[in-house]
C-alpha cells in the first residue's frame, strides 16, 4: 500500500510528448499563461490592498506576496526559457505557503502544476530535476505546514481563505487545460502521422499502379490502330478497355498528386503564364464533354495581365474546378471568366448545377469525401485544386445556393513570384474562405 502511495508521484521515465508535440504545446501553454495569469496576480493585489486597508501587522509582507507572484507572471513571458520559469515558479510558491499559516496544504497542490508541464515540455535530466523539485516542495510546504520553522503570518480567516480559493482555482483551471491541451495535441500528433504514412503508401501504390497502367494502355491503343484487323464488336472491347484505362490513369494521377502535395513533394516551374489563354484551351478541352443542355462560355477580361505561375499546374487546378463543374451540371450553363481585384488576378468558374448546401459548403474541399454518392472518382480534385492554387500564394473562395449553382473563385497575387508551400500550410488541410450567396 505505501509504496503504491508513494510511487504515486515521481519524475517520469521517459518523455511524455514527442518533441513536435512538445513544441506545440510550450506556444500554447505560454499564450494561456499570458492571456490567464494576470488574474492570480490580480487576486493578490487585491487581498494585499484589503491587508493594507485593515492596517494589519506586516502588511508590507502581504505587498511582498503580491510582487512575487507578479515575478512569477512574467518570467512565463520569457520565450526558451522554460526550466528557469518552472523552477522560479516552484520556489516563488513554496515561498508563498510557508509566510502564510494554514496555506501549506492548498500551496502543496499548485506544484502539480508546474510538474505537469515540467513533463509536457522538457526532456532527460532537466525533466527529472524539475519534477523533484516540485516533489520536495510538495512535501515541504505539507511538513511545513505542521512543523513551521520561521514566524508566519496570521491572518484573518477571511484572507487565508481568499488566498485558499485563489490559488485553488487557478490550479484546478490551469491542471484541466493541460489534460484537456495533453488529448488535442496527441490527437493532431497522431492524424498528422496517420495522414503522412497514408499519403506516403498512397504515393507508392499510385507509381507502382502507373507503370502496368500505362502498359495495358499502349498495348490496347496499338491493338486499336485501323491497320489491324478486328471486327466492330472487339474495337468496341478495346474502346472500351482504353476508356477505362484513362479512367484508372486519371484517377491513379490524383491519388500520386494529392500524397506529393500533402508531403510537399510538388515543386513549381515558374514562368510568365497567360491565365486567358490557360482558360481559352481548358474550355476547348471541355466542351465536347459537356451535355447538349448546357452551354460552357468563357468571359475573358482583356487587360489580364501576364503573371508569375506554373502554367502546367495552374491549368491543372483550373481544369480540376471546370471537370467539377462539368460533372454536377445537367442544364443551363458553365461560365470560366477573368478580371482583376485590385492586385490580384481572379478566376471564376460559374455553373447552374445543382448547388452546394451551406451545412456541407466546408467539406468540398475535404480528401475523399463524395457529397454525391451516384457520381464517380475519389473526391481528390477540388482539394488538389486547392492545394495548388495556395502552393502559387493564392486561394479558392466559394459561393453557392442549392439548386441555383456554384461559383468557385480563384485568387492569385498579380506580379509576385509564390511564397513557400509551408508559408501557406501545403500538407494540412486549411480552412476555405467561404462568401455566402444571398440572392
Amino acid at each position: 500500500m505505501w509504496r503504491r502511495f508513494f510511487d504515486t508521484l515521481l519524475p517520469d521515465a521517459e518523455n511524455l510528448l514527442p518533441r513536435p508535440v512538445q513544441q506545440a504545446a510550450e506556444a500554447r501553454i505560454r499564450q494561456y499563461w499570458i492571456a490567464h495569469g494576470w488574474q492570480l496576480v490580480l487576486g493578490e493585489g487585491i487581498i494585499s490592498l484589503a491587508a493594507v486597508g485593515n492596517q494589519m501587522a506586516s502588511f508590507g509582507v502581504y505587498i511582498l506576496l503580491t510582487v512575487m507572484m507578479a515575478t512569477m507572471y512574467a518570467l512565463g513571458w520569457l520565450w526558451g526559457r522554460t526550466t528557469l520559469w518552472l523552477h522560479a515558479t516552484v520556489f516563488l510558491l513554496l515561498t508563498h505557503g510557508m509566510l502564510v499559516r494554514n496555506l501549506g496544504a492548498v500551496t502543496a497542490l499548485t506544484f502539480i502544476v508546474p510538474y505537469t508541464i515540467g513533463g509536457m515540455l522538457l526532456n532527460g535530466q532537466r525533466r527529472k530535476i524539475v519534477q523533484m523539485a516540485c516533489l520536495l516542495a510538495f512535501w515541504g510546504s505539507l511538513v511545513y505546514g505542521v512543523l513551521p520553522v520561521l514566524a508566519q503570518l496570521n491572518p484573518p480567516n477571511y484572507i487565508v481563505i481568499s488566498y485558499d480559493i485563489l490559488l485553488a482555482v487557478f490550479t484546478f483551471q490551469f491542471s484541466r487545460f493541460l489534460s484537456q491541451l495533453a488529448v488535442e495535441i496527441n490527437s493532431v500528433y497522431v492524424t498528422n502521422e496517420v495522414r503522412g504514412q497514408s499519403q506516403q503508401f498512397l504515393a507508392r501504390v499510385s507509381h507502382e499502379l502507373r507503370t502496368p497502367l500505362n502498359s495495358i494502355l499502349g498495348f490496347a491503343k496499338l491493338l486499336n490502330r485501323p491497320q489491324t484487323t478486328l471486327d466492330e464488336r472487339q474495337r468496341a472491347y478495346l474502346a472500351q478497355i482504353v476508356e477505362e484505362g484513362e479512367h484508372l490513369n486519371r484517377l491513379v494521377s490524383d491519388l500520386l498528386d494529392s500524397a506529393r502535395l500533402a508531403t510537399g513533394k510538388i515543386s513549381l516551374q515558374i514562368d510568365d503564364c497567360d491565365v486567358n489563354a490557360l482558360c481559352t484551351a481548358i474550355a476547348e478541352e471541355h466542351r465536347p464533354l459537356v451535355s447538349g443542355a448546357v452551354r460552357l462560355n468563357t468571359q475573358l477580361a482583356a487587360d489580364l495581365p501576364v503573371i508569375q505561375a506554373d502554367p502546367v499546374r495552374l491549368r491543372q487546378a483550373i481544369a480540376n474546378l471546370v471537370a467539377n463543374a462539368v460533372k454536377y451540371t445537367e442544364r443551363g450553363e458553365i461560365a470560366i471568366s477573368t478580371r482583376m481585384e485590385g492586385k490580384q488576378v481572379a478566376i471564376a468558374i460559374r455553373d447552374t448545377g445543382i448547388g452546394i448546401p451551406e451545412e456541407q459548403k466546408e467539406l468540398v474541399f475535404v480528401p475523399f469525401v463524395q457529397l454525391n454518392q451516384r457520381q464517380i472518382g475519389v473526391g481528390l480534385g477540388l482539394d488538389i485544386a486547392l492545394q495548388l492554387v495556395r502552393l502559387h500564394g493564392g486561394d479558392i473562395s466559394l459561393t453557392s445556393q442549392p439548386g441555383q449553382g456554384s461559383t468557385f473563385t480563384i485568387r492569385l497575387p498579380r506580379l509576385t513570384k509564390p511564397t513557400l508551400a509551408s508559408d501557406h500550410g501545403i500538407g494540412e488541410h486549411n480552412s476555405v474562405i467561404w462568401e455566402r450567396n444571398e440572392k
